[in-house]
């Protein structure tokens, strides 16, 4: 044993030997590929590390390899009294071992049950349930962490986040609206000829470069609660059925911080009846549809971003899926989850599988190829959950001078 851990050593201090004779830049290109919980652990095999790993240029490169791989997912349990954060680490291949790792959150104390607004280049944005004052910026693997500041609201009744980064900018901001119970209003700006009915609300908006709040114009549409979908600089939401507008896609513009219509696709169902919602696969626009008899989920996609005669339905997942025997109770669950209108699209995998999440924590992946749905296990699975997938790096917003 002895003799074994010696050489272990020796092969560590020449490993560390080698990184450190290494140019810069080759030294970062190699470390930069390593997934977000190796590097983390990178940082504390030697000084010399440490100082190569808080190198700014590793953040960029680092990001910029890791979106390009199969993403991290991060499981939020539901918990009356004490919700956690876990987290594993994606391969191409379903039948590796994945075992889910707990994530500490440092400021857990002050906000026992919270939401996931958002996830966005490595960073998440969490909302206190109860308390819709306190929001973080949070990197779940460095566990820095940041707490916005009150933005003055009054007394609103319900409330729905967007969290998203705009490159021509290089911003970060949260939106937060809220909305007052029972309360309406006739919005003339917005339509002079006919009279709707909409929820009077409070929209703010936060920069975290400049961290400030500032007030926007009310928004005339009731968004759905459902983190916003980050496309193409722009956060986008589906809106709530009513009896004059039929489930919108509304988006809003982090460059300009307006709101606008995106046109959605022609569904040819009636959406009284159906439900669907919206997710970013491969940095296109998506609306994913559950049919109105349960058995089918239709995957939209826009090709071309804000033209409507670019939808195309890309994907019929369902009742026409090859399932081998092993997997008929995967399939119960799929069939099951998707009645209930539980069945959410997460990612577009590397090697072609469509990742669903199924009643809050079953994952399955979709074969665009071989039209099966499998299985994916993992070990140490909570039982109700809420997934998202996450881009793990190193990235931070340094405090405002």
């Amino acid at each position: 044993m002895g003799t074994n851990r010696a050489k272990e050593r020796k092969l560590e201090d020449e490993t560390r030997n080698l990184i450190a004779r290494l140019p810069n830049e080759i030294a970062l290109d190699i470390v930069s590929r390593l997934p977000i919980s190796s590097l983390i652990q990178f940082r504390f095999v030697s000084q010399t590390w440490n100082v190569l790993t808080h190198d700014s240029r590793l953040f960029d490169l680092h990001l910029s390899c890791a979106s390009k791989i199969n993403p991290c997912l991060i499981f939020k349990t539901y918990h009356p009294q004490k919700e956690q954060l876990f987290f594993v680490e994606l391969s191409d291949h379903h039948h590796d071992d994945h075992t889910l790792r707990e994530l500490q959150i440092p400021f857990l104390t002050s906000m026992h049950i919270f939401r996931v607004v958002g996830s966005c280049n490595g960073l998440l944005c969490l909302s206190g349930v109860y308390d819709h004052e306190a929001v973080y910026i949070y990197n779940p693997f460095t566990r820095q962490h940041k707490k916005l500041p009150n933005c003055n609201e009054l007394e609103v009744n319900e409330v729905v986040y967007g969290f998203g980064f705009h490159p021509a900018t290089n911003e970060y901001k949260v939106i937060k609206v809220g909305y007052y119970s029972h309360v309406y209003y006739v919005p003339w700006c917005y339509h002079k000829s006919v009279k709707y009915d909409y929820p009077l609300s409070e929209v703010h908006l936060f920069n975290l470069k400049s961290n400030t709040w500032r007030t926007l114009e009310e928004l005339p549409y009731k968004l759905h609660h459902s983190p916003g979908v980050l496309v193409n600089g722009r956060l986008h939401w589906v809106t709530r059925f009513n009896w004059h507008l039929d489930r919108l896609i509304i988006a809003f513009d982090l460059f300009d911080d307006t709101f606008q219509e995106v046109p959605r696709p022609d569904f040819n169902v009636n959406l009284f009846h159906c439900r669907y919602h919206l997710v970013a696969l491969r940095g296109c626009l998506c609306a994913c549809l559950f049919t109105h008899n349960g058995d089918n989920l239709e995957i939209w996609i826009m090709e071309e971003y804000n033209r409507k005669d670019t939808w195309v339905k890309q994907f019929n997942i369902g009742a026409c899926s090859i399932v081998g025997q092993d997997l008929v109770q995967s399939y119960d669950i799929w069939r099951t989850s998707l009645q209930k209108g539980t069945v959410t699209v997460m990612y577009l995998l590397n090697n072609g599988d469509i990742l669903l999440d199924c009643q809050g924590g079953n994952l399955i992946a979709y074969s665009t190829d071989k039209k099966m749905l499998k299985s994916i296990s993992l070990n140490g699975m909570p039982k109700s959950c809420q997934a998202i997938a996450h881009v793990g790096s190193l990235n931070w917003i340094a405090n405002p001078n």
